[in-house]
């Protein structure tokens, strides 16, 4: 009797079973003839995005008016800003405060050069992101900057000769593929040391400007500009030392005497030229926008 009982339970349960799992088929997985199944959101059930807001919807520069702005101290980026109509700039020593004040909800937006821009983007992925329009229609060159004297109008001269002759031997172009497009095989030629040297120059730079000129994690110069000067340095006959300092204060410090030339992505403008003799432009740029992602 209890043998029976339990083969009736046990045949029960497996039917009630196959019932609960074909029940639980049909409300996952909609059949198109069946009115009785739920209706699945496209956008769910593919994983779209929801839609973009506040600045990472912006479309133009004209989104910016009114914006609280992030810059760094001095640069070109903090012109563009300040000329942007309503907006309340905050500017910082260096590019990775402007991140975090961005990161942490107290500017909307970074203005900055492109390559610095993606270094910071590439370095916070889940956080931030770059806009696909720049801050300013107009782009910058990069320039050498000596001091504002007959001795400075020489070395821009002797800079512009070893630019010349690295641009024609493809050292220049494997410093841009190796700091700037990071192409995984690229590799720099061996620097030549310096025979018979005309003396040490002190290149001025601010080392927080990835990838032109940043720390390395044991606290040396490196970066595109830093090593474009060893080569051009090398190529003209001169030790070089690296001075790293706020970026406001290297104009001071070449005018003073303290540094013989600058390297940081420095902008030859009008203001500037009054200040300091420039080189040949070496490098193009723009300025973008980050915002949180």
């Amino acid at each position: 009797m209890k043998t029976w009982k339990k083969v009736l339970a046990l045949g029960l349960a497996l039917g009630l079973s196959v019932t609960l799992m074909t029940g639980c088929a049909n409300s996952e997985t909609p059949s198109g003839g069946d009115a009785g199944a739920p209706s699945v959101s496209p956008s769910a059930s593919q994983g779209a995005e929801p839609a973009a807001t506040g600045p990472a919807a912006w479309t133009s520069v004209d989104d910016l008016k009114g914006a609280k702005i992030a810059v760094q101290e001095g640069t070109t980026g903090n012109d563009v800003a300040a000329a942007i109509d309503g907006a309340t700039v905050s500017a910082f020593k260096a590019a990775t405060a402007c991140a975090i004040e961005l990161m942490n909800g107290r500017v909307d937006c970074v203005v900055i050069d492109t390559n610095p821009a993606k270094a910071l983007v590439a370095a916070n992925p889940d956080k931030l992101m770059l806009l696909d329009f720049p801050a300013s229609e107009e782009s910058e060159t990069y320039a050498i900057a000596t001091q504002k004297n007959d001795a400075g109008a020489d070395l821009a001269a002797e800079f512009n000769t070893a630019m010349k002759t690295l641009k024609d031997n493809g050292t220049f172009d494997a410093l841009v593929s190796v700091y700037i497009s990071k192409e995984e095989d690229a590799t720099l030629p061996e620097l030549k040391p310096v025979e018979n040297s005309k003396g040490t120059l002190v290149m001025g730079t601010n080392c927080e400007f990835e990838p032109f000129e940043y720390l390395t994690s044991a606290g040396e110069p490196t970066g595109f500009d830093v090593d474009f000067v060893k080569y051009l340095c090398a190529e003209m006959g001169y030790e070089v030392t690296v001075e790293n300092m706020d970026f406001d204060a290297l104009i001071p410090a070449l005018q003073s005497g303290r540094i013989d030339f600058i390297a940081a992505g420095l902008t030859r403008n009008d203001e500037r030229e009054q200040n300091a003799n420039f080189t040949d432009g070496y490098y193009d740029a723009v300025q973008s926008i980050i915002v949180q992602k």
